[in-house]
């Protein structure tokens, strides 16, 4: 569901990457690259170690997976349904027994990128994760056949912007492998990079990247993962600022729609780190609607227990580790302040920044219409008119069942008009 970590946990015996820890001891001096950590996926460990994918998971020797992308984990790489359009020609919307949340959410939480794919077009973010190959446009008469657009996750633009992460990441921290067996490692790998986080802040460090927080943001019981690009921590004022990284194909800034999702990508974001801070959330709550209860209290592999040695971190099961974590959190402040940073991906200039105001209002509005859809409450809903531009550049626009919809209601609309 989105660069961040988000698909379900399958295999066993799987490959994560590890961070390394930040760089404690006396910081005078010191550059901003040596007061962060190292490291690579989601993971903290003495001061950043990070989760990047559903295979690999890095420890930072400073910081979070470039993958960003909540992929706080994208909606595309979800599991399509054993049934449905993918393989049946049938049209799920139409059983009367449709149900997003238990159809798709196998891995039992949210990312934020799930959320902002949905309001950039509910439609796509439905067929990506049944499963439907891109379509070809078709051609009109006497035109040579278009070839088939590629996935969003595939255009070279998304890779380039993979890529400028990636290398801010690397400016302050190392990636170390850490072999995991279950899904409760995985996730302590990403406790330990949160847990990193809060110690560098809390020992003299100033910036932190690829943050995983998660939580039960709006109260309604559902468990959402994400991974903030980069965190600062300002000890004279004791505040904490949110920035958010954005590349750019061309050297505009996005339009409305964009900004719509970015906004409220750092908005959840803010709210995840906050209610951590706040100590709003519970960690049988997290452990309960991942099935960990009963891994919770069995031995954290030895791999692990090494990487917590070299950050002066102790735990000896995931449970101790979680509790550890959301104490730690509470010694830290809310975010004071959140900005946006566009930079053209090619060659890293930046192009611009947005402030980001608190609104609460429009914040719940478009959650509650998120999660609508995903507790089967309403069907599926594309782009309105104002928006059809989106189709444009659409892998399944000529396929579109809600396209055919509204071109359809337009021409009876206009037929009865004349």
């Amino acid at each position: 569901m989105s660069t961040d970590d988000s698909a379900e946990w399958s295999d066993a015996d799987e490959s994560l990457l590890a961070r390394l820890d930040y760089t404690y001891g006396s910081q005078e001096g010191g550059t901003e690259a040596n007061e962060t950590c190292s490291g690579r996926t989601e993971v903290n460990i003495s001061a950043d170690t990070t989760v990047t994918s559903d295979n690999d998971i890095t420890h930072k020797s400073g910081q979070d997976s470039a993958t960003h992308s909540d992929s706080d984990t994208c909606v595309a790489s979800r599991q399509p349904p054993t049934t449905g359009v993918a393989d049946k020609g049938e049209n799920p919307l139409t059983s009367g027994n449709f149900n997003p949340l238990t159809m798709f959410i196998k891995s039992q939480y949210f990312t934020v990128t799930d959320l902002t794919t949905q309001l950039w077009c509910e439609q796509h973010m439905l067929y990506a994760l049944m499963g439907i190959e891109p379509q070809p446009p078709e051609p009109l008469e006497g035109e040579v056949q278009v070839p088939v657009p590629l996935k969003t996750a595939d255009r070279p633009e998304v890779k380039a912007g993979k890529s400028v992460h990636l290398a801010r990441e690397l400016e302050i921290h190392d990636f170390v492998k850490v072999k995991i067996s279950s899904k409760g490692e995985k996730w302590a790998v990403h406790i330990l990079n949160l847990l990193s986080a809060i110690q560098g802040f809390l020992s003299g460090i100033s910036v932190v990247r690829e943050v995983p927080v998660f939580g039960d943001p709006f109260g309604t019981g559902d468990l959402f993962f994400g991974i903030i690009d980069e965190l600062r921590f300002d000890q004279e004022t004791y505040s904490v600022q949110l920035s958010e990284l954005k590349t750019r194909k061309s050297e505009r800034l996005p339009g409305k729609a964009q900004k719509k999702q970015h906004i409220f990508q750092v908005q959840v974001y803010k709210r995840l780190w906050d209610n951590l801070v706040r100590g709003e959330f519970s960690a049988d709550h997290f452990l309960t609607k991942l099935s960990l209860t009963e891994e919770a209290d069995q031995p954290l592999s030895d791999e692990i227990v090494q990487l917590m040695d070299a950050s002066a971190i102790s735990a000896e099961t995931l449970r101790q580790l979680l509790t550890n974590v959301l104490s730690a959190a509470q010694s830290l402040v809310c975010i004071s302040s959140t900005i946006i940073e566009y930079v053209q991906q090619d060659t890293g200039i930046s192009i611009g920044q947005t402030k980001v105001q608190d609104d609460e209002e429009r914040l719940l509005r478009a959650f509650h219409w998120c999660m609508e859809f995903w507790h089967g409450r309403r069907e599926v809903q594309g782009v309105e008119i104002e928006e059809a531009w989106k189709c444009h550049s659409c892998e399944y626009a000529s396929i579109c069942e809600w396209r055919q919809q509204k071109c359809e209601e337009y021409r009876l609309k206009n037929a009865l008009q004349s």
